[in-house]
């Protein structure tokens, strides 16, 4: 096992320098906070991290999803939107876009 903890402490390592950890956490962030802005009164819980949960119905969450857009279904008419750190911002702008236009 010692020999696969140094594959782990390699990945560790990488993260920890030059805080690269941190600008991948602000990239996720910055991308919900994107989502959220354009989730407007459909937005149920304030956004602290790169999930984002709104009120989508079923109609809109198909016609979403016929664009090319994957997501969570959370709850009865409730979807959760999870952004990654290595997301584009022309694709977290795409989707804003078409939440926007709901």
């Amino acid at each position: 096992l010692l020999s696969k903890g140094r594959y782990l402490a390699a990945q560790i390592l990488a993260l920890l320098k030059d805080d690269l950890w941190l600008s991948n956490a602000a990239a996720a962030n910055a991308g919900a906070q994107t989502l959220a802005c354009a989730l407007g009164d459909r937005l149920l819980y304030p956004v602290e991290a790169n999930e984002v949960f709104a009120t989508v119905s079923v109609d809109e969450a198909a016609t979403l999803r016929a664009a090319g857009f994957d997501f969570y279904d959370w709850a009865a008419g409730e979807v959760r939107f999870v952004v990654s750190w290595d997301q584009p911002a022309a694709d977290i702008a795409a989707f804003a876009a078409a939440l926007a236009a709901l």
